[in-house]
């Protein structure tokens, strides 16, 4: 009997072995599908390489039309194997190709384009100047609008210095300006998960420097809703120690909406630094 039971560890004990071999050479992945928003490509390639992968292969989406919300180099999407759908449960062999694509202007991929034209067609090169002047020209009058800030904005100003917590100019202003981006500084009242995900986040703000939690800062409440780091502008997967409840901290955000039936003015983040 005693024989018996030692074969059948041993057996287990073999079994187990193997499954656990199956799995030599898999890497974690270092993030999740979702949790790149807003990250810079460099970074994103960075943390690959790092954890071990060697096949990593960078995408220019030459897509980038100036006014976009899009920075240059900001992340479009992270496929593994072809599949956009992991976690940092994943696990993959460190040769797996996996391809992040990325925003930039398109002058950045027509430049070979260009040089190879010229080269092909100098007879043509008198007016090839003429088009690059006149290109050169438009694009220096396109000049980017400014941000909102209290410094360049009544408007801004009188929404930040309102007392009543429905105040019909929070409406008028989010109408009046949807899409803008506004900078001014601020203070965090509330901070959550977004759910059950460790990486999202829902957060509360009001105008100027926090005071305590049974004070309400003139204003409205603003809020950022289910968002990550990468979109606060934050190059690191977890939360640095100045988001947090009662920090002060300086707001580049895109204006969105403001809810009545909430009393919330929703604002897409750009930018979260200390102050």
């Amino acid at each position: 009997m005693k024989r018996k039971f030692l074969v059948i560890v041993a057996i287990l004990t073999v079994l187990l072995v193997g499954c656990s071999s199956e799995d030599d050479g898999r890497i974690h992945m270092p993030f999740g599908g979702n949790d790149y928003d807003g990250a810079n490509y460099q970074e994103i390639v960075s943390q690959l390489e790092e954890a071990g992968f060697t096949n990593v292969r960078k995408e220019p989406l030459g897509d980038l039309v100036t006014g976009w919300l899009n920075d240059e180099g900001e992340v479009d999407e992270v496929s593994v194997d072809g599949d956009t759908v992991f976690s940092t449960d994943s696990k993959y062999f460190p040769d797996v190709e996996i391809v992040v694509s990325y925003h930039t202007f398109p002058g950045e991929e027509e430049s070979s384009t260009e040089d190879e034209n010229l080269n092909s067609e100098s007879n043509k090169e008198s007016s090839e100047v003429e088009n690059e002047t006149s290109e050169n020209t438009e694009s220096t009058n396109e000049v980017p609008e400014e941000n909102l800030t209290p410094e360049n904005n009544e408007d801004l100003v009188a929404v930040l210095s309102a007392t009543n917590e429905l105040d019909p100019i929070y409406s008028e202003f989010a109408e009046k300006y949807k899409n803008r981006i506004i900078e001014f500084d601020a203070c965090i009242t509330y901070l959550a998960n977004h759910g059950d995900n460790d990486t999202r986040y829902d957060l509360l703000l009001s105008a100027g420097d926090y005071v305590d939690e049974n004070t309400v800062n003139p204003g409205p409440i603003f809020k950022f809703e289910d968002v990550n780091t990468y979109g606060m502008g934050i190059e690191d997967l977890y939360l640095p120690d100045y988001i947090s409840i009662g920090s002060n901290i300086h707001v580049t955000a895109e204006i969105q909406s403001f809810s009545e039936n909430e009393g919330v003015f929703f604002l897409n983040p750009v930018k979260v630094v200390s102050r």
